[in-house]
C-alpha cells in the first residue's frame, strides 16, 4: 500500500465546497441531495439563486468547484466570464437541460465565432444524477470508496 501524504489525508476528512448557482429551488434541492446521498460528508453545497450575489461570495470566499444553472434567456456569455474573473482557478460545470458539450453550450451562449472563454470542465443534464456524482468525483478526484483508516 502506498503511503498517504498529509495533504491528501486533510483533503480527505474535509468536506470539499461547492457552490451550486441555480434559480431553481427543485433542481437545488435534486442536486444537494443527490450528493449527499453518493458523497455523503465528502462535499458541503452552498446554493445561491441568483449570480450577483454569488459572484460576490466568490470573491473573498474559495470554493473547490462551481456548478451553474442558468435559464435559457441568460446571457450565458458575461455570466462565464464574470464568474471567472471572480474565481479563475475554481472548475465550472454547467448544469443543463440536455446533453452537451462544455464547447457547445458555451458557444450557444457566446456565437460560434467567438473563442471558448469560460473553461467549462463539464456538462451535465439536469435529470443525470449519476452524470453529476461521476463529474464531482472526477473534477475532485474523490474515489468511489474511502480507503481503510490504518491504526
Amino acid at each position: 500500500m502506498r503511503p498517504l501524504s498529509l495533504a491528501y489525508s486533510v483533503e480527505r476528512r474535509v468536506p470539499a465546497s461547492l457552490r451550486l448557482i441555480t434559480p431553481t429551488v427543485a433542481l437545488a434541492n435534486r442536486v444537494h441531495g443527490t450528493l449527499e446521498r453518493e458523497l455523503a460528508s465528502r462535499v458541503w453545497v452552498s446554493h445561491e439563486p441568483a449570480v450577483e450575489p454569488a459572484l460576490r461570495v466568490l470573491g473573498v470566499c474559495r470554493f473547490r468547484l462551481i456548478l451553474l444553472d442558468l435559464p435559457a434567456h441568460t446571457m450565458l456569455g458575461s455570466v462565464l466570464r464574470a464568474l471567472k474573473e471572480a474565481a479563475p482557478e475554481t472548475p465550472l460545470v454547467l448544469l443543463a437541460v440536455g446533453a452537451g458539450t462544455a464547447l457547445g453550450v458555451e458557444r450557444a451562449g457566446l456565437g460560434g465565432a467567438r473563442p471558448r472563454l469560460s473553461g467549462a470542465t463539464a456538462v451535465v443534464p439536469h435529470g443525470d444524477a449519476g452524470a453529476l456524482v461521476q463529474a464531482v468525483r472526477d473534477i475532485l478526484a474523490t474515489p468511489v470508496a474511502d480507503p481503510p483508516d490504518s491504526a
